[in-house]
């Protein structure tokens, strides 16, 4: 069955022992509470920065230790090249089938003799063969709370991504048994509340209702946490400044207290920074939500690239973070730099590192090679793409395709090759094959994964060019095609080949308008398609 990868429990983001007490309270009893009129499902909104995944995943860890975490499903909008809005619920269903052996036995047997409906993408069939039919045959056995968390709602894509989930959540949720509880995570979109703030079935908790004041103490509490190593510097009165400028926004506080600690500048002392951060004195500004976050984002980029280097270091940075929001899963260092070795134009004269080397506050993997990097929080993607917020700091992503498109065309001509794996056999199949997995590791790098998955995805995004359409002419028409069917093969990627090719074929219908090169393309796409499709449903 189709499953999330890196779409679970994630034990780093939790809250602060002794803070938001009330409300996880408040989850907890709604959580062991029985009788008809509870109503199974909690959705918990709030704006960015206001600490939803860290409750949600503090509750789901809870839970696990209590022995009634039943699945934690987490959207990222890195992500969102897996799919994940079609295999959430056979995700959910595995981790179900892993906590409750009467629920597998049950769902074994659904899947048995149905290869089709462990690979389909109709998440209502998902729902009803693969949950509601199971739980139900297992029901009598289940007995104590079951706790499915789903975090991040919003995250899942667009509007149309979300509107089938949304419509079983509204819908078909009441079907599970009354010790079932559903946690809902997500920003007040209009479309989720919409469908989820009238529901009669859902329990609306919204973080945005909090009065900031009320999260002062618990703020305060962060704040005193991760600054008490300067101790000698800062005491109470300003850890409480600083809770009360965050006006609730845990996010803030995370980003003033990693911006207060950073001390590498000559004059620039945990001090002054404390008073850039709350404004001299103590005296803070009005400024409120989003807008506090973009002025911390803002002040941070500021410091990382100074104004009298606006010129040269802006473009660079812009290419990079560009390289990263615009990548369909995220990479690590090493994978970035062998791609940008393959853009049709590029500074070689710095390195990845160099730019996202002193963003450890707003990036994941800046100090481990094998950490993928992408953004710590979903406000500062927000805040990146959004022209109004960042200014000159903008990244536009769908300009960075282009580049995209021809450096994975590049990777698979460089790296692509016969029998990559050195299989000693053909006529074996690849689950007959032992050590396939380090072969695969240790013969298809990171970088050349993604390219093999991805290149028809960033070639369809790109706009029309004779260069691009010639690359793309010469990887069909030579040997490198068998050669990427081979490594989707032998990643388990074959799925995707479709998905690559369709979106090809559109781009060749519509922005290739020479006739002779379209003709070629689509003739040598109609030849190929059918035998991906094959392979795709196997």
């Amino acid at each position: 069955m189709e499953y999330a990868a890196a779409a679970g429990l994630n034990t780093t983001k939790h809250c602060l022992p002794g803070t938001r007490e009330d409300i996880l309270s408040e989850i907890k009893s709604w959580i062991s509470e029985t009788g008809e009129d509870v109503p199974p499902v909690l959705w918990l909104s709030g704006t960015a920065g206001k600490g939803k995944s860290a409750i949600a995943h503090t509750i789901a860890n809870w839970s696990k230790e209590a022995g009634c975490l039943g699945s934690c499903f987490c959207f990222d909008r890195t992500r969102v090249a897996d799919q994940r809005h079609e295999k959430i619920f056979t995700t959910i269903a595995r981790d179900l089938a892993d906590c409750n052996p009467a629920i597998r036995r049950a769902l074994a047997s659904a899947v048995r003799d149905n290869n089709e409906l462990r690979h389909t993408a109709d998440i209502t069939r998902q729902w009803r063969e693969l949950i509601i039919e199971p739980i139900r045959v297992a029901s009598t056995v289940v007995t104590a709370p079951v706790l499915i968390v789903i975090d991040a709602l919003d995250e899942s894509g667009n509007d149309s991504s979300r509107e089938h989930i949304l419509r079983l959540l509204t819908t078909q949720l009441t079907e599970l048994p009354g010790n079932f509880r559903v946690i809902i995570t997500s920003r007040p979109l209009e479309d989720i509340h919409k469908s989820l703030h009238t529901a009669s079935h859902v329990r609306h908790l919204s973080m945005d209702d909090i009065p900031p004041e009320s999260t002062t103490g618990d703020i305060q509490r962060y704040v005193s946490d991760k600054l008490g190593i300067l101790g000698d510097v800062f005491n109470d009165g300003h850890f409480h400044t600083i809770a009360q400028k965050s006006d609730g926004l845990f996010e803030w506080a995370r980003l003033a207290c990693e911006y207060i600690k950073r001390t590498n500048k000559v004059g620039r002392g945990p001090m002054r920074r404390f008073e850039a951060v709350v404004g001299k004195a103590g005296h803070g500004t009005s400024t409120k939500g989003t807008h506090l976050l973009d002025e911390m984002y803002q002040r941070l980029l500021a410091e990382i690239i100074p104004h009298e280097d606006d010129e040269e270091v802006i473009p660079i940075f812009q290419s990079v973070m560009g390289q990263i929001l615009a990548s369909r899963e995220p990479l690590t260092k090493a994978a970035l730099t062998s791609i940008r070795l393959h853009f049709p134009r590029v500074d070689r004269s710095y390195e990845v590192n160099d730019v996202i080397g002193p963003m450890g506050s707003l990036l994941t993997g800046t100090a481990d090679s094998q950490t993928p990097i992408r953004p710590l929080h979903a406000s500062f993607y927000d805040f990146l793409t959004d022209i109004a917020r960042s200014d000159k700091f903008f990244i536009n992503v769908s300009s960075v395709d282009h580049d995209l498109a021809f450096a994975s065309l590049g990777v698979m001509k460089q790296g692509l090759r016969f029998n990559i794996c050195s299989l000693e056999s053909s006529y074996l199949p690849n689950s007959s094959v032992h050590d396939l997995d380090k072969r695969v590791k240790e013969s298809i790098p990171a970088e050349l994964s993604y390219s093999c998955r991805f290149w028809g995805t960033h070639v369809r995004a790109a706009p029309l060019e004779p260069l691009l359409a010639k690359e793309v002419e010469a990887f069909l028409g030579e040997e490198r095609l068998l050669f990427w069917m081979e490594v989707l093969s032998l990643t388990k990627s074959v799925g995707s080949a479709a998905r690559s090719l369709i979106p090809i074929q559109d781009w060749c219908t519509v922005r290739v308008s020479k006739s002779r090169l379209k003709c070629i393309l689509t003739g040598r796409l109609s030849r190929v398609m059918p035998s991906i499709c094959k392979s795709a449903m196997l």
